[in-house]
């Protein structure tokens, strides 16, 4: 009983970066190198990552208290919040009068974007991931409105009606082709996922021939979500500053690109996956598992995806990544080819070994 409960426990290490950044926005602007220090949470947690245990499948299969896992996940939503409004103050504050003064600020504007990036890669688009996958619609709906703090509600669509139908197939937009660069993939699925949450809503609509500025398109879930976000970032401008309106967009970016990077590894090569029941990549690092909230049981996520993350088993039916998800996140960006070149080997041994 006590293991169970301190397996619980272990989903509050998901608390540790968004609480460091509420810190680093609350207490700042700071000096540039003060700034640069509180990077240092990020780099630790990475660096942990590297040397992570791995899961351990047996306590894997107990389940994680509902109202437990749940009250993780508003948490990490009220901190979203909460830190996207202490940003936004952080900018208007910035000072731009001398070199010394502009050379600073642009230094908080860089942390800022690693920083909030980051966590809204994980609070935010992690955290709606999960949500918009629940059935109430209270959920749902919080679930959208974390998207709207990285400007990418129509990843609602994209994602329910387009990647979990084609995971694992040609046909599926957020599945990284064989030896696919992460350049390629990042130019291809960005504007890919909004066409296609786009013309999903038309033909939904029945709209197909209609111009966009009818009034029936206002119906379109995808114009009425983009016409939210452009509004948001106006009232951002108008009431704390240009400075403000562009971390903002920034850290939406990072956030996006950090999503997107994970989607890359997790289903990177595995195109035709569903003939050998392999959807996803297999993460083993206890790390990543915990810090967040579960969503490395990737491929026990596609087979039970009506279900919250704490009722689906864990799955280990597919090639296994060599690092967790934080360091692996790294590895994509900085050095791709060697990326792809130990993926290819292991996915290839993987095959052979599934086909002997």
């Amino acid at each position: 009983m006590r293991s169970e409960m301190f397996d619980h426990l272990k989903y509050l290490s998901s608390l540790f970066l968004p609480l460091c950044v509420l810190l680093f926005l609350f207490t700042g602007p700071h000096d540039a190198l003060v700034a640069l220090a509180w990077t240092i949470p990020l780099w630790l947690l990475i660096v942990l990552d590297w040397f992570s245990p791995k899961v351990n499948l047996t306590r894997k299969k107990k389940r994680v208290v509902a109202g437990f896992y749940d009250a993780i996940l508003y948490t990490l939503t009220f901190l979203q919040f909460l830190n996207i409004a202490l940003l936004l103050n952080y900018a208007s504050h910035l000072q731009w009068g001398s070199v010394a003064e502009i050379s600073n600020a642009i230094i908080n504007l860089i942390v800022l974007r690693i920083l909030v990036g980051t966590t809204s890669g994980s609070s935010a688009l992690i955290v709606a991931h999960e949500l918009i996958h629940r059935r109430q619609r209270h959920q749902q709906i919080l679930g959208r409105l974390l998207l709207y703090t990285v400007c990418y509600e129509h990843f609602v669509i994209a994602h329910l009606q387009g990647h979990h139908l084609n995971v694992a197939t040609p046909n599926d937009i957020a599945t990284a082709k064989l030896n696919e660069g992460f350049k390629a993939y990042w130019q291809r699925v960005t504007l890919g996922h909004f066409k296609y949450a786009w013309n999903f809503e038309r033909q939904r609509l029945g709209l197909e021939h209609t111009p966009i500025y009818h009034y029936k398109m206002l119906a379109n879930s995808v114009l009425r979500g983009l016409l939210v976000e452009v509004t948001l970032v106006l009232l951002i401008v108008v009431n704390f500053g240009w400075a403000a309106g562009f971390i903002f967009l920034y850290q939406a970016l990072a956030g996006v690109r950090l999503l997107e990077t994970i989607n890359y590894y997790q289903h990177w090569g595995l195109e035709q996956g569903k003939a050998d029941k392999t959807l996803a990549w297999v993460n083993q690092s206890s790390l990543s598992d915990y810090a967040l909230v579960g969503l490395t049981n990737h491929i026990g996520h596609h087979q039970q995806s009506y279900r919250p993350f704490q009722q689906i088993s864990y799955s280990a039916q597919g090639p296994t990544m060599p690092r967790g998800y934080l360091v692996t996140n790294l590895w994509v960006k900085l050095h791709n080819q060697s990326f792809r070149r130990v993926s290819a080997e292991i996915l290839d041994n993987y095959l052979h070994q599934m086909r002997v």
